[in-house]
């Protein structure tokens, strides 16, 4: 019999420490097309699955270009 892990999953105030965020700015990203799909367990309580938060920084990641001196 084969098992599937448990997958991870974050508090909104987790989310926003990993992320160098305000907790409300976090709570304002949990729509779709942001850190979606969520798990809503009751009107107060949701927990964002590691894969929701990594589909997002890699969609979201910003790399620079090198500063060049004159």
């Amino acid at each position: 019999m084969s098992t599937k892990p448990i997958e991870e999953h974050y508090t909104a105030a987790q989310l926003a420490e990993r992320l160098g965020l305000n907790v409300d700015t976090v709570l304002t990203m949990f729509k779709p097309g942001k850190i979606w799909p969520v798990v809503r367990l009751n009107a107060r309580v949701i927990r964002v699955p590691a894969s929701s938060v990594n589909r997002y920084l890699e969609a979201h990641t910003w790399d620079p270009a090198p500063i060049v001196p004159r």
